[in-house]
Formats: C-alpha cells, sequence, structure tokens
C-alpha cells in the first residue's frame, strides 16, 4: 500500500513566524492592558498580534480573527500615512492566514490583494515577496499548481531585490521550500528533492522555517523510498520543533520516522510511533495529525490481518477529509480503502473505492499539471544561462541558417504537396468552424444586447425620474413650504399653529422626495463618482439602524466607464439592503480596490452568515444580470466572524 501524504500544513507555510508563545492567553491579556495604560502603541499593536497568534496556534480561528480586527481598528485610529500603512500590510497578511487556517482559500486570496496593494504603494519588496509566497501557497493548495509557481518566481525576483542578507537569506529558504513543495503534491520526488535541499542549503534565521525544510525532504526521501535519509532528516526536523515549541511540527516529523521506519520493515517501533502521534494529536486538539497517524498505521493493522480495525481506522480518516475538505488525504484514504476490501474479499466496496481514488488522483496530478510546473521552472533556470551563451548561439543559428537554404527548395516542394492534398479539407472544416462559431457568438451577443438594453432603459428611466422629481416636484414644494412660512408670519396666533403642522408636513414630504430621488440615480454617482456614491449609500442606509460600518478604497481617483459604475453602485445597494432586512448583523466592513485590470468590491458582515442567503431571489438575479453585462463575478463566503462574505469581481480596462 501507498500511504505517501505529504506533510506541511498551513502553519507551516507561514514565513518567519514561530509559534513558541504558546503562553496562557490571561498573561497575553494582562500585557495587552498594561502597554494600553502605558499609552505605548507599538507595543498594543505588539500585544493584540500575539494574541491573536497565540489563537492560530490552537486554532481557535474566530478568536484570532477578532483580535486580529482590533488590532486593525486600533493602527487606523493611532497611525497614519507609511508608518499605518506598514502596520495595516502585517494585519492583512495575518488575515490571509487565519482564511488559510479555515481552509476557505477563496477568502485568502482578496486579503492577499489587500496587503499587495499596501505594499506596492510603499515599495516594499520584501513584504511583496512574502505576499507571492503566501499566494502561491494558496494556489497550491487549489491545486492550481502553475499559477503557484508563477507567483513563487515571482517572490524570487522580488526577494533577490533585498540588501539585507539575512532577510533575503529568509525569504529564499521560504520560497525554494514552496516550490519543493509543489513538487511533492505532485508526487515528483526527484524534483522536491532538489529544490528543498535548495532551501536547506539556505538556512533561515527563523528556525522554524528550517524545519519545514527538513520535513519536506523527508517526505521527498520517503517518496524516493530512501528510508535511511528520510529518518535522520525527520528525526533532525522533531529536534528543531521541539526547541521552537511547535506541537504540530513534531506530530509530522514522528509520522514521518514512523513511515521510513515500516518502510525499513520496522512495523512495531513504526505502529508506536503513529499512535504517539495519533495521541499527541488529541491532546493538541490537531485533528490533521490524527487523520494522518491513522492513515499510516493502517497498512501495520492489515499487515496483521486486523482488516475490521484498519478499515474501521480508514473509516474515521475519510470522515475528518469530508470534514476538512483534504482533498490530497482524502485520495490516500480511498486508495488504502480500496485494497483493504481487496484483501477481505469485498470486490464490489474495493473496485468503488478503486474508482473514487483514480477519479480524485487524476483531478490532483495531471501530466498537463506537471508539464506546465516543468516548463515554467526550466524558462526560469535557463535563463541566466541563456545570457552566456547567446554569443554561441547566434554562431549555431547562423549555421542552421545556412543548412535551410540548402534544402528549402525541397522543403518547400514537399509542403506543397502536402498543401495540396490537406488545403482543401483544412479550409472546408475552417469555413464550418467559423459559421458554427459565429452563429453561437451571434446568439450570446443579441442576448447580451436585450439585457443591456433592458438595463440601460432602466437606468435611463430612472434618470428621468429622478430629475422630475428632484427639478419638478421637489422644487415645487419648496417653492409652496416657503410660501407658508411667510403667511405663517401674517396670520393670527391660531392660524400660526395650524400652519406651522402644515409647513412641517410639506418639509417632510420634500425631504421624501429628495430622498427617492437620490436613490432613483445619485446625484454623488453622476457628479462625483463611485466612493462618493458609496459613502453615501452606506450612511444612508445605516443612519437609523445599530449597524456600524467601514468603508476603504485603493486607487479609485480615476472614473470607470458608466454602465460599470452603475452597476457596481446597484450591487453594493442590493447586497446593504439584505444585510439590513436579513442577516441580523450590528458591523459591515466594505472594501473597493482597484488592482491593476481588475476592480474587487468586498462587503463582509458579522451576522447568520450562508444559511440565509438564497441564490434564487430577486435580489440575487438582479446582483447576477447587472454582474454578467459587465463580465463580473460575485462569489459568497463564510466570514471568520461568522456572518457572510460577498465578493464581487469586474474587470476593467
Amino acid at each position: 500500500m501507498n500511504w505517501r501524504k505529504h506533510i506541511c500544513s498551513f502553519w507551516g507555510l507561514m514565513l518567519g513566524i514561530s509559534f513558541s508563545s504558546l503562553a496562557q492567553t490571561d498573561s497575553l491579556v494582562n500585557a495587552l492592558l498594561e502597554f494600553q495604560q502605558k499609552d505605548e502603541p507599538f507595543q498594543v499593536v505588539e500585544g493584540y498580534k500575539n494574541l491573536g497568534r497565540y489563537y492560530e496556534s490552537v486554532q481557535a480561528y474566530d478568536s484570532a480573527f477578532y483580535y486580529y480586527r482590533q488590532e486593525g481598528a486600533y493602527i487606523k485610529e493611532h497611525f497614519q500615512d507609511q508608518v499605518q500603512d506598514s502596520l495595516l500590510g502585517k494585519v492583512y497578511m495575518d488575515f490571509s492566514f487565519v482564511a488559510l487556517g479555515l481552509r476557505d482559500l477563496d477568502l485568502a486570496l482578496p486579503y492577499l490583494d489587500s496587503a499587495e496593494v499596501v505594499y506596492e504603494r510603499l515599495k516594499s519588496n520584501g513584504d511583496l515577496a512574502r505576499v507571492m509566497n503566501n499566494r502561491a501557497n494558496a494556489l497550491n493548495e487549489m491545486n492550481r499548481y502553475d499559477e503557484a509557481i508563477e507567483y513563487l518566481l515571482k517572490a524570487i525576483e522580488y526577494g533577490e531585490l533585498l540588501d539585507n542578507k539575512e532577510s533575503k537569506d529568509a525569504l529564499l529558504n521560504s520560497v525554494y521550500n514552496n516550490i519543493g513543495k509543489n513538487y511533492l503534491s505532485l508526487e515528483d520526488w526527484p524534483n522536491a528533492v532538489k529544490y528543498t535541499k535548495m532551501a536547506v542549503a539556505i538556512p533561515s534565521s527563523y528556525q522554524i522555517n528550517n524545519a519545514h525544510a527538513l520535513l519536506n525532504l523527508s517526505n521527498a526521501y520517503i517518496g524516493m523510498d530512501s528510508s535511511d535519509l528520510a529518518l535522520g532528516i525527520a528525526t533532525e526536523a522533531e529536534g528543531i520543533y521541539e526547541q521552537v515549541g511547535f506541537p504540530y511540527g513534531v506530530i509530522a516529523a514522528k509520522n514521518n520516522q514512523g513511515l521510513a521506519l515500516k518502510n525499513q520493515g520496522e512495523r512495531e517501533k513504526a505502529y508506536r510511533l503513529f499512535q504517539e502521534c495519533i495521541d499527541l494529536s488529541e491532546e493538541v486538539d490537531y485533528p490533521m495529525g490524527k487523520l494522518e497517524g491513522l492513515i499510516n498505521r493502517s497498512e501495520i493493522l492489515a499487515f496483521r490481518k486486523q482488516y475490521s480495525q484498519a478499515i474501521a481506522e480508514m473509516k474515521e480518516a475519510e470522515r475528518l477529509c469530508n470534514l476538512y475538505n483534504d482533498r490530497q488525504y482524502l485520495k490516500s484514504v480511498r486508495e488504502n480503502l480500496a485494497e483493504l476490501y481487496e484483501e477481505t474479499g469485498n470486490t464490489a466496496n474495493a473496485l468503488a473505492y478503486f474508482k473514487a481514488f483514480k477519479e480524485l488522483d487524476d483531478s490532483l496530478k495531471s501530466s498537463d499539471n506537471i508539464k506546465n510546473v516543468n516548463d515554467l521552472l526550466l524558462k526560469y533556470e535557463t535563463s541566466e544561462k541563456e545570457k552566456q551563451l547567446a554569443e554561441k548561439e547566434v554562431e549555431i543559428q547562423t549555421q542552421k541558417a545556412t543548412l535551410a537554404v540548402r534544402n528549402s527548395q525541397l522543403t518547400y516542394l514537399l509542403s506543397g504537396l502536402v498543401i495540396l492534398v490537406l488545403g482543401g479539407t483544412f479550409i472546408y472544416q475552417r469555413n464550418r468552424s467559423r459559421q458554427k462559431a459565429a452563429l453561437q457568438q451571434a446568439i450570446i451577443d443579441e442576448k447580451e444586447r436585450g439585457f443591456d438594453a433592458v438595463i440601460q432603459a432602466t437606468e435611463d428611466e430612472r434618470k428621468r425620474i429622478s430629475k422630475d422629481l428632484h427639478d419638478g416636484i421637489g422644487q415645487q414644494l419648496s417653492v409652496l413650504k416657503l410660501g407658508l412660512q411667510n403667511l405663517q408670519k401674517k396670520a393670527d396666533p391660531e392660524v400660526q399653529y395650524q400652519l406651522l403642522d402644515i409647513t412641517e408636513k410639506f418639509s417632510k414630504s420634500a425631504d421624501e422626495i429628495r430622498q427617492i430621488s437620490h436613490q432613483m440615480m445619485p446625484r454623488a454617482l453622476m457628479e462625483d463618482g463611485l466612493v462618493k456614491a458609496a459613502e453615501d449609500l452606506l450612511r444612508n442606509t445605516f443612519q437609523y439602524s445599530e449597524i456600524q460600518y467601514e468603508f476603504e478604497h485603493h486607487d479609485m481617483e480615476d472614473r470607470l466607464e458608466e454602465r460599470i459604475e452603475i452597476s457596481v453602485y446597484r450591487v453594493l445597494q442590493e447586497l446593504l439592503n439584505n444585510i439590513l432586512k436579513h442577516s441580523q448583523a450590528d458591523f459591515v466592513t466594505v472594501q473597493l480596490l482597484r488592482l491593476k485590470n481588475k476592480l474587487t468590491l468586498l462587503v463582509e458582515d458579522n451576522g447568520k452568515g450562508l444559511a440565509e442567503e438564497k441564490s434564487d431571489g430577486h435580489g440575487q438575479m438582479n446582483i447576477r444580470h447587472r454582474l454578467d453585462l459587465i463580465k463580473g463575478t460575485v462569489n459568497y463566503e463564510s466570514s471568520p466572524d461568522s456572518g457572510l462574505v460577498a465578493i464581487i469581481t469586474v474587470p476593467i480596462e
């Protein structure tokens, strides 16, 4: 049986973070309170961060997110300009780590986008490298390996610009380790060894990163059946993890030692190590460590002919895989169950699990993935060699050109014959394909024009009604109100009271007309743009409620196309109305970011969450139709505050 699942959990992905501070929360809280009393802002920020990282280390993600949010609010209140940006960038990075810990990868990416925006503004190459590195980690966990490699190469480019050798070494250690981890996921053991060795050869000042590199190297050697090397390296990694106080790493290292011993035939020693891993995982509440321990020792149970217990443990492992949505582990579990059922003669279950295993294996590891990753890395590695060999290449190309001239007549003759034979068929098939594609595109374009016409007509009508209300009825009411006020001054006292009541009602009616006019087509949107309109919309929506809100925007100085601004405004309007009516939230965060050729709108609340979201409701249909017209997308995710996060993405020129 092949139990190879390569440990390097999200905790192992964090660059430069050591979780040796597994102290009691009361001491951390007391330290924070002391810093607040002494009015030491930087220490207060560090106090919030220490609490957040403590809760991360024990996987209490909701609490971690709470303290990071408090840290961000404190930074915005007490710091300004570049100092504020620098501190907020770290908070966004911490938010992304929490999302990764929650295995909510789609939520992690927007936080990394926010961090990138801040660090680009600061021109901070080291921080940009870390953003690229961590984005690659998220993409790797989403099995988007070629994209992950692209960001890792960007991280190397930024890292090479660093002047501080210690920082550069720490970064390159992490990046090369992650490239190796990428190859571990693809089960390309030689390349995994190659790049992880490069990480080990550049020691980081953060000992935990050195341990991660050693752990991954032991994984690669296990994959290559080099058990002696894997055992020694895993033991070394365990020593570092114990030194820095990182129990999850200790569990991973013990699991790898057990695998190496099992491959050497030392099954009883391996069994005891796997039992230690399971016990320690339960002690520190680390389900993924228990999951791997169960997977690894099932082969030993099968070797003992204890099939019932082996199958029961695999079923528990399958439950944990589904609970935490871990497809890599699930692949190993399905393969193991297929073999266990085959051993017990249950061919039906064996066949079912084998088919499920193959289906998942094909989706996780394909030749295209491996080829794309290899192509990207080959391009990077050969760039310097190409520069050095440029003159020689010119000479070679000259020789090839001379040879090509000699053979050109024969080549043209053969090409002509091939064209004569195939040309007619090719042209016929091409014309048919073009006609079919043109017809399909015409249908799509017609539908889009129809939707666009309806939306445009609606918006034009809104403008007309808004103008009529404001310039017509609204002004008439204002004139009548002034007339009544003048008449009131000249009337008898009894009549004055009645006129005052009538004047107040006119005033309320005028306000309502003005409010309806602004809702139909906000003047702020037409005159000042999306940011000002969004600020007015937030203020007007929540001014009479208990809901607090926070609005951030970046690089929104230039106006966008009118239909994009109107569509995004209407989507925001629909989302805020839903929050007001249904979410039972008391805090809302809205972010509007323009990053390169993409506009991102992020709306997050701490209300009841996805359970209340109806994808077939009228409001949701309006949102989807508006976004379809501007080629935008919307995704809904659970918020770390147990609410809802709506992420709207729109391509822009």
